[in-house]
């Protein structure tokens, strides 16, 4: 992704958010995300938008935090573009995109994504649900 600038929307499960903070491993892939986080991109979308979508298929979300691209690239983490469209059990997504953590073993993942939570943080939340 070129802009730097670009906001990149992560939803923020009700779980994960004590007190209005999400924990920190919302801004890291789980094991089963083969190191790549699921990231919506603010060119293409809004945070509440982003959030309908999301939900739509049944997931849970109560929040949703940004990061930009510079934010991640900082933390050697590259973003890509990586839109859904026809896929049998996904609504069509074009602002999808995936933020790589390839990079990083495990434990290195961890310590990035204490540093990705600040920068969230420093940023606040983009959209709440009431």
């Amino acid at each position: 992704m070129n802009n730097g600038d670009e906001v990149l929307f992560r939803q923020i499960h009700p779980d994960s958010l004590q007190s209005g903070e999400p924990g920190s491993d919302r801004f890291r892939p789980s094991e089963a995300d083969c190191d790549m986080m699921s990231v919506d991109r603010s060119s293409l979308t809004t945070a509440a938008a982003a959030h309908r979508l999301y939900t739509t298929v049944g997931k849970r979300s109560a929040a949703v935090f940004g990061l930009s691209v510079s934010e991640f690239a900082a933390q050697a983490i590259p973003c890509m573009a990586d839109p859904v469209m026809n896929d049998p059990q996904l609504p069509d997504n074009p602002a999808h995109a995936l933020a790589d953590f390839s990079a990083h073993d495990m434990k290195q993942q961890k310590v990035v994504a204490k540093k990705l939570k600040r920068y969230a943080l420093s940023r606040g939340c983009l959209f709440k649900t009431s």
